[in-house]
């Protein structure tokens, strides 16, 4: 790919320059860190490339691929020659980007994947994957990671963190409405007898604890489409509240996802799982529900640190007014908008989240990029996002006449792209 890619400017360019080697602060993500563990080797690009990748299969369905070539018995050569030959016809969207950055990046592969080139590009990337430096943690190296915090369920084994350079962060949904079998399952890990909801609460708080231990500074939840609506008697947001004071105590940070629609299709999930990508955007969010939860954290025993993440876009402009709800001594942007999320993370989303915090906020603050991927080659989109930021930033000191002195201006993209998202892992 062009080296200048994305950076149209002279003062972009430069500025890219100060932040394109800093490390990698990734706060959430699915990566598996089994494979960390072990150091897994893929045996072929498909494997590591096409297959554990939802997006891209996305678009072979939207170009009218048979699922048989996606999730079906297709050898795995025949899928990625299929991905290969719709390529070019999805010019425009993000993936389109990313594919060229992962396999230029990772394999210096500068062709744009077509049928043409599509055996080219395979062995060509296979035969450098039979070589030592291109195993899974080889890869992660290569890119600069620093901290990453793959998601881990209560319940979780998570022995295979090292609470260093991987962390868990706690993926809590199913704390909000725990089934028998779940609190059955707590009770045996932290042999506290569940009864009712403070024995409940006490069992939890061990394995907080334990998460602590391990590292973790993020627990995620996804407040998905309706929430609030279909919890009638508001026993998951009570829950919520509880467990943002836990967090708060610990020093963790809040991540809040919201908006998805995940339910769509019942013949693809069939096929696909459920993350299959086909999941849609939900309607606009409740806000004043949002305010009212936070809230309640804040009166009732410590509001977390906390990154609010619409997947609705016409919900960023309001929840980034938030950044100013909240304060507290000494605390920079205790609840901010997160950065564009799953079908945001673009160049539309990710320069609309940054028009929306400087708007309503300060951009200064802004805890920057994270993956949310399942794939190891997502991270080049921590270069993706640092590109955009860059001519963002340059353009706005321009066009927009800020007309600050570099130094400041570099400050600013650095505490982006790496700073502020270091110190919430130091907290």
């Amino acid at each position: 790919m062009k080296e200048n890619f994305l950076l149209k400017t002279d003062g972009a360019r430069v500025l890219y320059e100060s932040v394109k080697t800093l490390p990698i602060v990734d706060f959430h993500n699915h990566i598996s860190v089994d494979d960390i563990a072990k150091d897994r080797r893929c045996g072929d690009l498909y494997e590591l490339w096409l297959a554990p990748d939802p997006y891209k299969h996305r678009l072979m369905r939207i170009c009218g691929v048979d699922e048989k070539y996606i999730t079906g018995d297709a050898a795995p050569y025949e899928k990625f020659e299929k991905y290969c030959e719709i390529f070019p016809y999805v010019a425009g969207n993000p993936v389109y980007d990313w594919s060229r950055m992962e396999l230029s990046r990772v394999f210096g592969i500068e062709k744009i994947p077509s049928r043409e080139n599509a055996r080219y590009i395979f062995d060509s990337a296979n035969e450098k994957l039979a070589s030592p430096e291109f195993s899974n943690n080889g890869i992660l190296s290569g890119f600069g990671v620093e901290y990453q915090s793959p998601v881990a369920t209560l319940l979780e084994d998570i022995s295979g963190f090292n609470g260093k350079t991987v962390a868990p962060s706690l993926r809590a949904d199913d704390l909000l409405a725990p089934t028998d079998e779940f609190k059955a399952e707590l009770t045996e890990k932290t042999g506290i007898v569940i009864t009712d909801k403070e024995s409940y609460m006490a069992a939890v708080c061990v394995m907080l604890d334990k998460f602590n231990e391990k590292g973790c500074r993020f627990a995620d939840h996804s407040l998905d489409a309706k929430f609030f609506a279909d919890d009638r008697n508001g026993a998951r947001r009570e829950m919520l509240v509880n467990l943002g004071n836990e967090y708060a105590k610990r020093g963790w940070t809040l991540l809040l996802h919201m908006n998805a629609k995940r339910r769509t299709s019942p013949r693809l999930l069939s096929l696909a799982g459920p993350a299959g990508g086909f999941a849609a955007v939900g309607e606009s969010f409740d806000i004043a529900a949002i305010a009212d939860l936070l809230g309640a954290m804040e009166e009732r025993g410590g509001l977390p640190d906390t990154v609010l993440f619409p997947l609705n876009m016409s919900d960023q402009a309001p929840l980034a007014v938030m950044q100013g709800s909240y304060s507290q001594d000494g605390v920079p942007s205790k609840v901010q908008l997160g950065p564009s999320w799953w079908w945001c993370d673009h160049t539309l989303g990710i320069r609309n989240t940054l028009e929306c915090i400087a708007s309503f906020g300060a951009v200064s603050q802004f805890i920057g990029m994270t993956t949310d991927s399942r794939s190891i080659l997502s991270f080049v989109r921590h270069d993706y996002f640092r590109r955009i930021l860059c001519s963002w930033l340059d353009e706005k000191n321009t066009s927009a006449e800020w007309e600050l002195p570099a130094e400041y201006l570099a400050e600013i993209a650095a505490k982006i792209s790496y700073g502020n998202a270091k110190l919430k892992i130091e907290k």
